[in-house]
């Protein structure tokens, strides 16, 4: 999981921003296909394995966009935690 966090820390916010346009909103014509799919899920149709492993698919983008855009968030306006005081080395006696 922190692999997964330090790579979309280090990810700019605009690559998420074209995959959610591209694969996140693709087919435009004549909704986007993510609309159709919530629609579906809301009104208890989206039943096939196809149309699930489809709506997780176009889903992706806009949750790593989520994601980047929450982390973007708490990191600049979190409360910072002191640093922590370094180890003091042993004393001789």
């Amino acid at each position: 999981m922190n692999k997964l966090i330090v790579w979309i820390d280090r990810t700019p916010v605009w690559l998420f921003a074209l995959l959610v346009a591209t694969l996140g909103l693709a087919p435009w014509v004549p909704e986007p296909h993510i609309a159709e799919k919530i629609r579906w899920l809301f009104q208890g149709e989206l039943t096939r394995p196809l149309d699930i492993f489809d709506l997780v698919l176009h889903a992706v983008p806009w949750l790593l966009l989520a994601l980047k855009l929450s982390r973007e968030v708490w990191l600049e306006y979190a409360p910072h935690r002191p640093a922590p005081k370094p180890a003091q080395p042993p004393r001789d006696e």
